[in-house]
């Protein structure tokens, strides 16, 4: 199975020309299928399902592609148009529906989605989320975490991918997640365990390790190069201490990803399709050692890891020194015994001789009127 993701495409400009270009040659007459990455129409996305910009955006910069390679689309930031509510996201789902019925490239089902794609050798579930937290209210946020939990958990997929807008982590302008969507990935991750994240919002490319409290190795890739220069800095610090950057560019392009059942090779191409960099993911253990560094205790999570660890090491001790006090006890009572055991054959055997000596050397056992016995003391 192969397919393309592509990220902050819905400029207009020469750029999104320019990559949509590059894809289509790649793509050729495959049978393959584009994943969305948010940010499709800027800057404040579409005010009707007839919107111009649906044609001027999409449908023209990508009219030599083939509508029967679909784009399965997630919502970005300037998707709303708006810091709250659904704002302009609402016709970009209409234009969806639509063109699925249409036939057409443009998929789009809801805010947050599940989709699945399955050849004879590997079955991949794409679970699209959405993560613009601040334009829905607590309880959409919650249904949408168990909604997706619930469809990842029941998955039997080789492969289940999340994908998103915004980044998780990222060295490029936008940087890490926040507390709220920090809290929110982080729930969907450990409530139904995927394979990979997917992401756009930074207009360059990047693949990050992230660890994971369960000690698995979490890629991360970011690719928001599909319609806009990357046109703001690099901070290398912004990278936290559980997280690895493997790689980054600031050129334009898009990615393409080749599945089997035990792994992912993953390709950065650039707007003129060079390979500027590969990456193969395995299924099993995902094989990527992070060294990680040294956290300084503090309140909250790192807090209660210390006072666990604290709390381990004290029972080791504890039970190292019970093992060491037993021992000795041990030893002391045996060497006791022994003594004690000792002191009662030499009083016996002294008792014995002094018994010889008065009845010449005749002893009786228990003086009950037996036959008498010849002693061996003193042989």
């Amino acid at each position: 199975m192969e397919f393309y993701i592509l990220g902050d495409m819905g400029s207009g400009e020469v750029s999104q020309y320019i990559v949509a270009n590059a894809l289509k040659n790649h793509i050729n007459d495959k049978n393959t299928f584009v994943c969305g990455l948010g940010d499709n129409i800027y800057e404040e996305g579409c005010t009707s399902i007839n919107d111009k910009q649906f044609i001027t955006k999409f449908e023209k910069p990508y009219e030599y592609i083939s509508d029967k390679t679909k784009f399965y689309m997630c919502i970005g930031n300037h998707d709303y148009g708006t810091y709250y509510g659904k704002g302009n996201s609402l016709n970009q789902i209409r234009y969806g529906l639509r063109s699925k019925k249409q036939g057409k490239k443009w998929i789009l089902p809801n805010n947050y989605y599940t989709f699945t794609k399955k050849t004879k050798d590997v079955k991949i579930d794409f679970f699209v989320i959405d993560t613009n937290l601040y334009n829905q209210t607590e309880k959409e946020i919650k249904k949408q975490v168990k909604d997706i939990t619930k469809s990842i958990n029941e998955s039997n997929a080789d492969w289940k991918i999340v994908y998103g807008h915004h980044t998780w982590r990222s060295i490029a302008g936008h940087g890490n997640a926040d507390e709220i969507l920090e809290r929110f990935l982080q729930d969907i991750y450990y409530k139904s365990n995927f394979d990979l994240y997917m992401c756009g919002h930074d207009h360059n490319k990047q693949m990050i390790h992230m660890k994971m409290k369960n000690e698995k190795t979490l890629p991360l890739i970011v690719c928001g190069t599909g319609g806009k220069v990357y046109g703001d800095k690099i901070n290398f610090k912004k990278i936290k201490d559980d997280s690895k950057l493997i790689y980054h560019s600031n050129k334009l392009g898009y990615g393409n990803i080749k599945a089997t059942k035990h792994k992912l090779k993953i390709s950065f191409l650039d707007e003129s399709n060079n390979v500027e960099k590969v990456f193969d993911i395995q299924k099993k253990n995902i094989p990527y050692n992070i060294k990680m560094a040294r956290h300084k205790t503090s309140r909250g999570s790192k807090g209660r890891n210390s006072r666990t660890r604290t709390k381990s090491r004290t029972k080791s001790r504890t039970k190292s020194r019970t093992k060491s006090r037993t021992k000795s006890r041990t030893k002391s009572r045996t060497k006791s015994r022994t003594k004690s055991r000792t002191r009662t054959r030499s009083r016996s055997r002294s008792r014995t001789r002094a018994r010889g000596k008065t009845r010449g050397r005749r002893v009786y056992r228990g003086g009950d009127g037996h036959e008498p016995v010849q002693s061996t003391c003193g042989r």
